[in-house]
């Protein structure tokens, strides 16, 4: 009696051949797409505070960061203005100049802003000088000199009403790590 596998032809055996092959690459093909996708989800999702109050010196991403001012100021018309100024003192500018950065300020509601592009009235009219400071990243970064702070500020629209508030500073290299900075109480 003939061995089942010797009566095999060659299109058979080249077929059972591709099914265990697919066997095993389908399963190690969804396992890499999918802790791909795992690791984006954890990035967008899971946040870890590295948190500090105005004034303290903390290391974040590779530098060492200072909130130094998280100020409210009237808007006008059931409004406020906060003000973030902060300064980080980078060792390495070339491993952080293009390196983006996310600003934030949210409340104790979940409620959250992003900081307004040309800086409000009021801000420009009391603090003129926070208005020559860039953003979080890009152009910040690209121009620090190693060792020296590099000065930043973002002003942010909100309701009066709300409370409670963080700022956050989140480096795309650093995430899901992220800087959170409340306001000061009075």
């Amino acid at each position: 009696m003939d061995h089942p596998a010797a009566a095999m032809t060659p299109a058979r055996r080249g077929y059972w051949l591709s099914m265990a092959a697919l066997a095993v690459i389908l399963p190690a093909t969804l396992a890499v797409s999918g802790w791909g996708a795992f690791v984006n989800w954890r990035a967008v999702n899971v946040r870890e505070p590295t948190t500090a109050q105005v004034g303290q010196k903390v290391d974040y991403a590779g530098a060492q960061w200072t909130v130094t001012r998280l100020t409210r100021l009237a808007g006008g018309e059931g409004r406020a203005v906060v003000l973030a100024e902060f300064e980080a003192v980078i060792p390495d500018p070339e491993a952080l100049a293009n390196v983006p950065c996310q600003i934030g300020l949210s409340d104790g509601e979940g409620r959250t802003w992003q900081p307004v592009f040309l800086g409000d009235p009021v801000v420009r009219a009391m603090y003129p000088e926070a208005m020559q400071r860039a953003l979080c990243g890009g152009p910040s970064f690209a121009e620090a000199r190693g060792g020296e702070p590099v000065k930043m500020a973002a002003s942010f629209a909100i309701p009066a009403s709300a409370s409670d508030l963080k700022l956050s500073v989140a480096l795309l290299s650093a995430l899901p790590a992220y800087l959170s900075v409340s306001e000061p109480q009075p």
